[in-house]
């Protein structure tokens, strides 16, 4: 009986995921109507918002008006006229605003942090509250107030649920797939066909809305790159097509799924750090890269997340090891939720339960034509051909800047 586990999953899994898409269909649609009311609602404020602050201005400098006379007496006092103060006030000034500047003028640190919502939109997010505080109307805290006790009371521990059922699903239907013989022809279309469907549950509580384009370029073997934005994109990715996945070694509920996914197909986990692991890996990704009977290697080259408002610099080595890669670009609806994960401020529990509590994790996936490397073209130059494509096609920026910069203090000759 539990054999024929297995047999029957995808079976009910497809069922259920058939019907759940249709669900999120309406359910993203009504979101947007949800949307563009709290839009408009906004615009209305913000139209009435310039009398309002010019009240207020009014107000408070005639609330200043005493302390400033106070300290001109003050000032005459001790013998500093208001010519000498307002010159040393304007060179601190000069150097405050250099130093804003400069600060402005970063384009790589805030990719490492999660990017601001549209201006004049809001999600009826709870993490977004802070940005729309003194822009809300009765109507709208009203609307916010009601959305949080959806989310909180009906949402999130259904979701949690059936994430902590699929966790557990993925890891007893690996235990039984490991036990099948290698020898048996049919074990590798098994595999793929359960974990399809296991994956495609799990985006039923995940939430994640999948929309996909050019089909006809889904990878089928060779190594496929793709920008990297949160542990989602894996999901996204493998309700499409059975990759091998490639990744450093997680503990926690990542490294659950990393020994639980080992078991029934061959994936590759390293550590970064160790000189013979990374060794290795280059071997394993060459000899599996050349086998066409096996499933397409998965890479994310920029090594980190990074906010899905940019693609970082890519790594080398998957480029010098095949010379025909398959591009995917990935690019998150902010609007429903934001799916970057920054790990070096955020657990992963803490993760989820911001994914959980989100309205949804919309995402556009595009397959782009195979890219071949040039006979005059180094793997680096290759890499960075490809990084361009992907962000053109995501319509996102392209940045030359290491990803790993989120961890560690730049070079000094870089500053």
């Amino acid at each position: 009986m539990l054999l024929l586990l297995p047999l029957a999953l995808p079976l009910s899994c497809a069922l259920l995921c058939s019907c759940s898409a249709c669900l999120c269909q309406r359910y993203v649609e009504l979101l947007e109507h949800l949307f563009s009311y709290s839009s408009q609602q906004l615009q209305a404020l913000q139209r009435q918002q310039p009398a309002i602050d010019e009240y207020l201005r009014e107000e408070q400098q005639h609330r200043l008006q005493f302390p400033r006379a106070l300290a001109q007496l003050g000032q005459a006092k001790r013998g500093r006229t208001p010519a000498e103060l307002g010159a040393r006030i304007g060179q601190c000034c000069d150097l405050i605003a250099e130093g804003l500047q400069l600060v402005l003028e970063d384009e790589v640190t805030p990719r490492f942090a999660a990017a601001a919502p549209p201006a004049g939109e809001w999600n009826l997010l709870t993490r977004n509250l802070r940005q729309q505080k003194r822009q809300l109307s009765w109507r709208l805290q009203l609307l916010w107030l009601l959305s949080l006790l959806l989310r909180y009371t009906l949402l999130v521990p259904l979701r949690c649920l059936g994430i902590g059922g699929c966790i557990l699903l993925v890891t007893l239907l690996t235990a039984l797939l490991g036990q099948l013989p290698n020898r048996c022809s049919w074990k590798r279309s098994l595999v793929q066909r359960v974990l399809r469907q296991c994956f495609l549950l799990s985006t039923c509580f995940i939430p994640v809305v999948r929309r996909i384009h050019n089909a006809q370029h889904r990878p089928q073997f060779g190594i496929c790159v793709c920008n990297h934005t949160s542990p989602l994109d894996v999901i996204v990715l493998m309700c499409d097509v059975h990759y091998s996945l490639t990744g450093q070694r997680q503990d926690g509920i990542l490294g659950i799924i990393q020994r639980a996914l080992v078991r029934a197909s061959p994936h590759l986990w390293f550590e970064r750090s160790a000189l013979l692991d990374r060794q290795a890996l280059c071997q394993a990704l060459r000899l599996h890269a050349a086998d066409s009977n096996e499933p397409p290697i998965l890479l994310f080259p920029e090594g980190t997340c990074i906010n899905n408002t940019a693609v970082m610099q890519f790594r080398k080595g998957g480029f010098a090891i095949c010379n025909v890669v398959y591009p995917v670009a990935l690019r998150y609806d902010r609007r429903f939720g934001d799916a970057f994960w920054d790990s070096t401020r955020c657990s992963m529990l803490r993760y989820l339960l911001l994914i959980m509590s989100s309205w949804s994790i919309t995402c556009d996936v595009w397959y782009m034509p195979p890219h071949q490397r040039l006979p005059s073209e180094s793997a680096l130059d290759f890499s960075r051909r490809v990084k361009a494509a992907i962000a053109a096609q995501a319509g996102i920026d392209d940045l030359p800047w290491d990803g790993n910069l989120k961890r560690s203090n730049p070079v000094r000759d870089w500053q």
